[in-house]
């Protein structure tokens, strides 16, 4: 009788202790409670200096939001195809290189997407010096625009709206008042950025 006892004890303890681990499966946590560590989205590469910044970390720093357009610069001056316009909200890529010891005097950036295309800006691009556009495909002069690490558009994540993450979670964005870049400036799914000297 006691054997008996004891072994439906140990299974009734069993079956908990499977309900629980299966139910932290499926609510994304630890069997232990703790909930999963956040991913990291982006990493910062200089020399020897690595950064590795999740979601939170870059919300945590100075965003910036602008509207923006690309046009297909190829396609000039034969045809004018201008994206919609969309508002972006992110960190200035200066605002990520201030945070890099040591910085260079003049440098480039590659930013890398997660299909391991690389994109090469110079530090006057970094700095919005680019070519922009109006909506007949001239270059206009007086117009500034700012390189940003866009994480959300119109006001979502990508997360959000992007699932296949074919964009985000993070994209290069030149934004302003409403500013049109070149579409070769503008990456998409990012994944980190490593900063060459030219010194």
């Amino acid at each position: 009788m006691i054997k008996r006892r004891f072994l439906l004890v140990n299974i009734l303890v069993l079956m908990m202790l499977v309900a629980v681990t299966i139910g932290c499966i499926e609510n994304n946590e630890k069997p232990n409670g703790q909930e999963e560590e956040p991913s990291v989205l982006l990493i910062i590469m200089f020399d020897d200096f690595q950064a590795n910044y999740t979601l939170e970390d870059i919300e945590t720093l100075e965003s910036y939001s602008g509207t923006g357009r690309n046009i297909k610069t190829k396609l000039l001056p034969d045809s004018v195809e201008i994206s919609d316009i969309h508002e972006y909200t992110g960190v200035r890529i200066t605002t990520l290189l201030e945070k890099i010891p040591n910085l260079p005097d003049n440098y480039n950036i590659s930013v890398i997407s997660e299909d391991g295309w690389t994109a090469t800006y110079t530090m006057n691009e970094t700095l919005g010096y680019v070519d922009v556009y109006d909506e007949t495909g001239n270059i206009i002069s007086t117009v500034a625009a700012v390189m940003i690490i866009a994480y959300k558009e119109d006001g979502s994540y990508y997360s959000e709206f992007d699932p296949e993450n074919e964009i985000g979670p993070l994209r290069v964005a030149f934004v302003g008042d409403d500013v049109i870049t070149s579409s070769s400036l503008w990456s998409k799914m990012v994944v980190s950025i490593e900063i060459i000297s030219l010194q």
